[in-house]
């Protein structure tokens, strides 16, 4: 069976965020919740402030990649490597946010930003199985075509756009496709 490499994510001189986006299918596995209707209010949202809140990157989580130069691989970002991308995130004031990674947007505003810290009680409902460290955010969209294709479900979650180096681990995977060898991965890694 063929092993697919892990590698660390790590921060280098150049490293770090250029932009959020919002994306079909987010790299982390966590939807964003579409604070839209009262119902599916988890927080002190109401249905006309069309707000998106959810993981934008999972602490110790491995995320499967491609490269031409490395082939198969999955990449994890440790609780510190996000404390630290966070942190200049919020420093640097990125207010860049772009769909699928392709098309910057405006109308899509940064209002709230955090680690998950169960310490501290900040611990967002409906997303407790996600690590301590892992960030997450919530944005506040006005403009109406982006708020559309999020209710069309064009848009179910967030990702980071940045520069980032690799640290090779010692760990590696037999196949992409082998869901109980992740899960018990990521709880060993959890531990």
């Amino acid at each position: 069976m063929k092993r697919i490499p892990i590698y660390n994510i790590v921060l280098g001189e150049s490293s770090g965020i250029k932009k959020m986006s919002l994306v079909e299918f987010p790299a982390v596995e966590s939807d964003f919740i579409a604070f839209e209707k009262q119902e599916e209010i988890k927080f002190s949202y109401d249905e006309q402030q069309h707000i998106v809140f959810g993981c934008a990157l999972r602490a110790d989580f491995p995320i499967y990649r491609y490269s031409e130069r490395i082939g198969e691989y999955y990449v994890t970002f440790s609780k510190q490597t996000i404390k630290e991308l966070y942190e200049k995130f919020m420093i640097e004031g990125h207010k860049s946010v772009n769909l699928q990674h392709e098309t910057d947007t405006d109308g899509v505003y940064l209002i709230q930003s955090f680690l998950k810290d169960n310490e501290k009680g900040i611990n967002p409902v409906g997303f407790e199985s996600i690590a301590d460290g892992s960030w997450f955010v919530a944005y506040k969209i006005e403009n109406p075509k982006v708020w559309e294709q999020v209710k069309n479900g064009e848009f179910n979650g967030f990702s980071v756009e940045g520069f980032f180096d690799l640290e090779k681990t010692e760990e590696e995977f037999s196949k992409k496709d082998d869901k109980e060898e992740l899960d018990e991965l990521i709880d060993e890694m959890l531990k």
